[in-house]
């Protein structure tokens, strides 16, 4: 059947599938298509994206095979999309566990019983599209012609399109610090050339490598490749198709001299997916028992490597690599330690010397009011002296309590909250009237809701409210009022405090919520306010903001309203 007639016989379909590919602006939109088109036209239960990367093929999409390979890459030789590429041809396989192109029960754990891979534009191909059928299937002619209609679709949509770079170690979720920390742990190793180059030397093979190994993932740390086989630091090899997986499980090394004399991998899926016929592969052990990866060499020819002084080497070279990993993991831990205490020390400093400065003031105070009532006992200025001697007292309880949270929060367990549920309005509405007697040349604005009934410390929220408001008070323009918003957004409260004034400069908007930072003012305190609010916040599970620019200063606060106690 010519392609006029299939087009016809399905209605269009291959025409506006073809287009639709061909139109596809990203990997991802020309795997969709193909995907919508395989199941429409040919009866798949899914496809194959395979780009070329110059010797290597790269699974860029996967479905119906149990997602084995995406992602992955592969050298041209070891698969049947490399081979569809190489020789430039549509490969067909009605049974894939009767075909010497595929190694034995390499899809034995998926879907697949038949597939067929055609090339993306035929003369230079930049990769390989497949099908997969779950039960046996013979493709018929007009099936086989609609594939690679598709295929020849795909090169238009991909032939433009850059190509990615190797799957990203720290992509992968390890943690925090990713498998890139790995890969630099051991580039920085200065032995490591050294060893990948006497392990070829002594063995006569072509490629060696140290890789973490994971449960799900064998990536290269370092290679020396002297066969193109064609890994990188941070490239990916499928967990499933190494033998470096077993050794995971079993921690004992692998030695193979010649696969085909060897009974128990002869018939391995390893060899026969990647060519290999001698293999040699050590276990990376740490210190405390964990398992990092391996030290391995291949060659797709055969090699002497079970001797005692390779086999001993080896096990030598492995362990080398896995102290010097060890002294980078106690190197860390030390310097992290170090830093913790310079910090420690540095806050203790800070807090010796501001807190004897800022309580010289209100003791000396108390002190000229004592003697000064002593000397003249009681005249019509006593009650101003008075009240003065409590303004005192009110600022050094202000002081302790700020200093006791301090500790709290950096010597003990956190801040704790005493959670009732309440309306955070009438809390917000009793912190800015009080700050209104106190401040009464001031003006505060607020744009509230009628109600916010939340659960939290509504102790805690007041002193936190508090202490914005008092900063923009402080802080803020004399002449141009302070202004509160509060809102319901979702199941988060957010309020925020701003103030006209002079702009915070970025460094200094860095170090707000840090202790003993009082900013460029030098105002009265201790410096801890802003740093207590933004733990009272992080308390209730919230988070604490600052932004500055020339027309206000805003401080946004926004936490769940359903926290737990």
């Amino acid at each position: 059947m010519v392609i006029d007639e299939v087009l016809n016989a399905n209605a269009g379909g291959v025409a506006q599938a073809a287009l639709r590919i061909a139109q596809a602006d990203s990997v991802d939109a020309v795997a969709q298509a193909l995907r919508s088109a395989a199941r429409s036209l040919l009866g798949g239960h899914g496809i194959a994206l395979i780009r070329r990367e110059g010797d290597l093929c790269r699974c860029e999409e996967e479905d119906g095979a149990g997602a084995l390979w995406k992602g992955h890459k592969f050298p041209m030789t070891t698969s049947v999309s490399g081979w569809s590429m190489l020789n430039h041809q549509t490969v067909v396989i009605p049974d894939v566990t009767d075909d010497e192109r595929i190694p034995s029960g390499l899809y034995q754990q998926s879907l697949v019983t038949s597939l067929a891979v055609a090339p993306i534009r035929r003369s230079n191909p930049l990769g390989a599209v497949g099908v997969y059928w779950a039960e046996r299937h013979q493709p018929t002619p007009e099936q086989i012609e609609i594939l690679e209609t598709l295929a020849d679709a795909a090169a238009n949509g991909m032939q433009d399109l850059a190509s990615p770079p190797a799957v990203p170690a720290e992509a992968v979720d390890k943690g925090s610090q990713g498998f890139s920390r790995d890969i630099e742990d051991v580039a920085s190793i200065a032995a490591v050339p050294l060893i990948l180059d006497i392990a070829l030397q002594m063995t006569g093979m072509g490629f060696a490598a140290i890789a973490r190994v994971t449960e799900d993932r064998w990536i290269t740390c370092q290679a020396l490749d002297h066969v193109a086989f064609g890994l990188k630091p941070g490239d990916e090899l499928p967990i499933a198709s190494t033998i470096c997986n077993e050794i995971r499980g079993h921690r004992t090394p692998v030695v193979i001299d010649d696969v085909d004399d060897d009974p128990a991998y002869r018939n391995h899926h390893t060899p026969q997916i990647y060519g290999l016929k001698s293999y040699i592969s050590y276990p990376i052990i740490l210190a405390d028992g964990r398992f990092f990866g391996t030290l391995c060499a291949i060659d797709t020819r055969p090699a002497k490597v079970r001797t005692p002084v390779v086999m001993g080497t080896f096990k030598l070279f492995a362990e080398l690599i896995g102290q010097h990993l060890d002294t980078g993991d106690r190197l860390r831990a030390t310097q992290a330690d170090l830093v913790h205490e310079q910090e420690l020390s540095e806050l203790r400093e800070q807090f010796i010397a501001v807190l004897g400065h800022d309580l010289r003031n209100p003791i000396a105070a108390l002190d000229a009011g004592t003697s000064r009532l002593i000397k003249e006992g009681w005249t019509s200025r006593s009650p101003l002296v008075l009240q003065l001697m409590k303004t005192s007292i009110g600022r050094m309880s202000t002081l302790v309590s700020n200093v006791l949270d301090l500790a709290r929060t950096r010597l003990g367990d956190g801040l704790v909250l005493d959670m009732q549920k309440a309306d955070a309005v009438q809390t917000l509405v009793h912190v800015m009237d009080e700050l209104r007697l106190s401040h009464p040349d001031r003006t505060i604005v607020a744009q509230l809701p009628p109600q916010a009934p939340i659960l939290a410390d509504h102790n805690r929220l007041a002193q936190l409210f508090s202490n914005l408001l008092s900063n923009a008070l402080t802080h803020g323009s004399m002449d141009a009022p302070v202004r509160v918003e509060a809102r319901l957004e979702g199941d988060q409260l957010q309020i925020q405090v701003s103030n006209a004034g002079k702009p915070m400069a970025a460094d200094q908007i860095d170090k707000l919520f840090l202790p003993f930072r009082r900013g460029a003012s030098q105002s009265q305190g201790l410096g801890l306010g802003l740093f207590i609010a933004s733990q009272i916040a992080l308390a209730h599970g919230g988070t604490l903001s600052a932004r500055s620019d020339e027309c206000e200063t805003c401080f946004s606060f926004q936490m769940p309203c359903t926290t737990s106690p």
